[in-house]
């Protein structure tokens, strides 16, 4: 067999180099924007960009966009969410949604105007809200800072602690406990772009609701309108055995509000493996 000259094997090597060292890295299975996190899905056969929500019920589709997708719909209710009123919403019925590897048959969305949504919560337009759906059909990796959310045969995590998922309304739930108060289960919620959320039930039996612990106020609230929450620092939350400190906080006032809800500003810190079916959540502190 003939062999390469030296000098044209030192180059070929540095030409294979070069190659690798220019290409691209792989794309990040989510596009994250602030604390939102979305991803491409296809709805009978038609891509779009959907908000990816674990929080949600059911998934959830702009008016507008079901209409542009040629989605026909029938039936009506009402649709409570974090704000101060119902929305009106129909339904679209066997949808095949496709996201994330994995295809799901015969669904049914919610379809409503959800230009309030994306005007004021989100601030960039939302066409499609990815409910809890997809996250009942396998067991996803989840890495928000490198954009990565796909499925696993994994089923644990080195290094991680496993958090049971209790169901609680429609959502799951994780234990933590807020400032050395008895544990509590907090909604699991990767649809929760803005603070912590605490109930004001909790907040008055932990003293938060002392004048000298708020720090402000915004307007919060998802769907139903905007409703004026008081903000609290936390001291300590404490969650799969690490302690975050001086946590940011805004106190849900809605009489039904669950303890506490912890959404992509805290669960941003961890490499999470998410079970839905099997009923647990691998959280993994990032490195640094």
């Amino acid at each position: 067999m003939r062999t390469i000259p030296s000098r044209l094997a030192a180059l070929a090597s540095a030409l294979v180099l070069a190659a690798c060292a220019s290409a691209p890295p792989p794309a990040p299975d989510l596009r994250v924007s602030g604390n939102r996190l979305f991803i491409a899905a296809e709805i009978n056969g038609q891509p779009v960009e959907a908000l990816l929500d674990s929080g949600a019920e059911m998934t959830l589709l702009d008016a507008a966009a079901a209409a542009r997708l040629g989605l026909g719909t029938a039936g009506a209710a009402d649709l409570r969410g974090t704000g101060a009123a119902t929305e009106d919403v129909t339904f679209a019925q066997g949808l095949e949604t496709r996201a994330a590897g994995i295809t799901l048959t015969d669904q049914m969305a919610a379809v409503l105007d959800l230009s309030d949504i994306s005007a004021r919560v989100v601030g960039e337009p939302v066409a499609v809200i990815l409910g809890r759906e997809l996250f009942d059909a396998a067991r996803f990796s989840l890495d928000i800072e490198t954009g990565r959310f796909r499925t696993t045969d994994e089923t644990s995590l080195d290094g991680a602690v496993r958090l049971p998922l209790t169901d609680a309304h429609g959502i799951k739930q994780v234990p933590v406990r807020i400032e050395g108060q008895p544990e509590l289960l907090a909604d699991f919620d990767l649809g929760n772009g803005s603070r912590v959320l605490i109930s004001e039930a909790f907040a008055r039996r932990a003293g938060l609701l002392d004048p000298a612990r708020i720090t402000g106020t915004e307007s919060g609230g998802g769907f139903g309108g905007a409703v004026t929450r008081q903000l609290v620092t936390l001291e300590t939350l404490e969650i799969a055995g690490h302690t975050l400190r001086n946590v940011e906080a805004a106190i849900d006032p809605s009489p039904d509000a669950t303890d506490a809800n912890v959404g992509v500003s805290v669960l941003r810190q961890f490499e999470l493996l998410i079970d839905f079916p099997g009923g647990a959540v691998w959280l993994r502190p990032r490195p640094g």
